[in-house]
């Protein structure tokens, strides 16, 4: 193991180390670079999801084809201004597509067609997902004159209720604490994660250069934005613990930064092991959000922190605080000193 599940090092007949991804149920995969490189991650992540490498040769590409189109996609300035995040979910969609379609004409593409390949794709997240990134990629397609409409965008988004990411309670955070006490590395990754409010590709990349004054500076990978948030106690007392001379606040056994996969499978275990399976990075990013619409902040307050755009995107928050300071009050007013005199005569029912 190298520090990525289901990964390994060997030296192969001509001396030199390789790496491979060997999983149950998934195809072996040989994996480009060296750990920590963003060809290696890519490469990993593509592997993890259960994404096929294309053929020899399928490289060769037919003009128009939808192989066609990945390659130039990929190569474009338009998918290197990408967050990191979406490039890996946009080409894991591409590459299930042109593993089973990559001969095919984009010009053949119809929103029937589109409709259907949507409706082989099992759960409604993943449907949507596999719609949202066809549209970036027809939408690329139509830019350069591949074709002239995007067949993409007449699929509507499905909809569908979900609670998304279980947010931590209080009592799943105390667990977690008590497992794993200040001066470990996971309550290190559970208060930069609490304590900070930003999500796991900005949280793997912290360390010392992110520190100023008495607080810690973030440029989120995800929309640009930059932030500086001030160290809170038990966060500060979390950092104490990490060494003078180390720079990445979390770095793996062998040095670099975890890609998101290792980040996420790494806090998974630590949760079951502190009895809170439920439990993943991101709730904690819907608990300190939920932390600080209970105890009165504003919308501004919290976007101020989790660097949300619009104020739609706290108002659950917000709502779920001002349902429950609500229903309090309400509550409180019935009154529960005496018993209330009903209106009821004794031989019979008042009108």
């Amino acid at each position: 193991m190298i520090g990525f599940p289901h990964a390994s090092a060997f030296r192969d007949r001509h001396g030199k180390v390789r790496y491979r991804f060997r999983k149950k149920g998934l195809p072996t995969v040989y994996l480009p670079g060296v750990p920590g490189s963003l060809e290696f991650a890519a490469a990993y992540e593509a592997a993890a999801s259960g994404a096929k490498p294309l053929a020899i040769g399928q490289g060769r590409t037919k003009p128009g084809t939808i192989n066609a189109l990945a390659v130039a996609a990929f190569e474009s300035a338009d998918w290197s201004a990408l967050a990191e995040s979406t490039q890996r979910n946009y080409r894991g969609v591409m590459e299930r597509l042109r593993r089973d379609h990559g001969d095919k004409t984009v010009r053949s593409l119809t929103p029937e067609i589109v409709l259907r390949l949507r409706d082989r794709i099992p759960g409604q997240a993943a449907r949507n997902n596999f719609i949202k990134a066809l549209r970036w990629f027809l939408a690329f397609a139509v830019a350069r004159g591949w074709r002239q409409d995007n067949p993409a965008s007449a699929v509507v988004k499905i909809k569908y209720r979900t609670e998304g990411y279980h947010t931590w309670t209080e009592a799943e955070v105390a667990a977690f604490e008590k497992r794993w006490p200040v001066g470990t590395k996971q309550r290190l990754a559970m208060d930069l994660l609490l304590y900070t409010g930003q999500r796991s590709k900005d949280v793997r990349l912290m360390g010392r250069q992110s520190l100023t004054g008495d607080g810690i500076r973030v440029r989120q990978s995800k929309t640009g934005t930059e932030l500086t948030i001030p160290l809170h106690p038990r966060l500060a007392a979390s950092l104490a613990t990490v060494p003078g001379d180390q720079m990445l606040f979390l770095p793996t056994q062998y040095g670099p930064a975890y890609t998101a996969t290792g980040f996420y499978n790494w806090i998974k275990a630590a949760c079951r092991e502190a009895g809170v399976a439920e439990c993943s990075p991101h709730g904690l990013r819907k608990c300190i959000a939920t932390r600080m619409a209970d105890a009165g902040c504003t919308h501004s307050e919290i976007m101020a922190v989790t660097g949300h755009k619009h104020p739609k995107e706290v108002e659950t928050y917000i709502r779920a605080r001002d349902q429950r300071r609500l229903a309090s009050s309400a509550m409180a007013k019935i009154g529960t000193d005496a018993e209330r005199d009903l209106a009821n005569l004794p031989n019979r029912l008042a009108k």
